[in-house]
């Protein structure tokens, strides 16, 4: 049962916390942005590579997929593929059924730039907690699932009492 009387105390450790997880994250993001706008020949911006990130697979998206995928609002993601497909990144057009909805897909050489991405920020990855064991990669994985699970129970709930 959810406890009403939170001590202001844990309020800002939590909030401390967080703050802590979200600026290793901004600073880790940043780093593979930046190297990877050298790595890819572009000058990318953080917001062109969640927009290539979005496309998870080999196929067309409506630009609402892209931008639920992106965690960004339409206008957002609309930006984003302007500039992208400005650089022969990604085609659009409409759809031949529905000409409301806007469907996007990577060209070759987006393909190619999202893998180089997706390959770099692996490595990212494998280079940063590939200096943790084996245990301590198992225990991060299991407390960021525990903290996924909680912010969604957060989430849910908010508003609803």
């Amino acid at each position: 049962m959810p406890e009403k009387n939170i001590e202001m105390k844990e309020v800002d450790e939590i909030g401390e916390q967080m703050i802590k997880v979200k600026n290793f994250f901004i600073e880790f993001f940043n780093k593979v942005v930046r190297d990877n706008g050298q790595v890819l020949g572009f000058d990318f911006g953080i917001s062109q590579l969640k927009a290539l990130a979005a496309f998870h697979e080999d196929q067309e998206y409506t630009m609402g997929a892209l931008s639920k995928n992106a965690s960004v609002t339409m206008p957002s993601m609309t930006e984003m593929i302007d500039g992208l497909e400005r650089d022969g990144i990604v085609e659009r057009w409409r759809d031949s059924e529905d000409r409301r909805v806007v469907k996007v897909h990577l060209t070759e050489k987006g393909k190619e730039m999202r893998r180089k991405f997706m390959m770099r920020r692996r490595n990212e990855f494998k280079n940063i907690f590939g200096k943790l064991s084996k245990e301590e990669r198992d225990d991060l994985v299991n407390a960021l699932e525990k903290v996924s699970t909680i912010l969604h129970k957060v989430n849910i709930g908010n508003g609803k009492d």
